[in-house]
């Protein structure tokens, strides 16, 4: 392939709040300045760009905005009971219990919010609009450890 792009913005980043099963400390209710970074491989369009960098990055605010200052819940996992009510969301983890106001809870598609998920998760929303690209995802909890997801 030999061209890619990327995008590194101080733009592309969300606050929130999780909780994960394992380890001990993750366990309870935490959160992380998430940065996020995209690369795009592929050849050359007719106009000499892998992809446009302003529409990539406006498709990458798009996902990661969102998420923003919220409590975000994997709907997808075996470990939590997730209950909805009109205005709250109930959350049973094992020997813990949460009461959110559903205006504060962004729910995903996943088995647990890890960094490494969440990088899937962000991943397979730029696949849908490149499709025959390649993509790498880097979510960080810090400036020191990131989680990379790429196919």
């Amino acid at each position: 392939m030999g061209f890619k792009v990327v995008v590194e913005s101080t733009e592309a980043k969300f606050s929130a709040c999780h909780f994960l099963k394992e380890p001990l400390q993750c366990t309870r209710l935490h959160g992380h300045n998430y940065y996020v970074s995209v690369e795009v491989s592929d050849h050359l369009d007719k106009n000499h760009f892998v992809v446009d960098f302003t529409d990539l990055k406006e498709k990458l605010m798009s996902i990661v905005k969102p998420m923003d200052h919220y409590v975000l819940i994997p709907t997808k996992s075996d470990e939590l009971e997730i209950r909805e009510e009109t205005d709250s969301i109930e959350i049973i983890a094992s020997n813990k219990r949460y009461m959110f106001p559903r205006e504060d809870v962004f729910f995903l598609p996943l088995p647990a919010t890890t960094s490494e998920l969440l990088a899937k998760y962000i991943h397979s929303i730029l696949k849908e609009e490149y499709k025959d690209k390649k993509i790498s995802v880097r979510v960080g909890e810090s400036k020191s450890t990131m989680a990379v997801f790429e196919e």
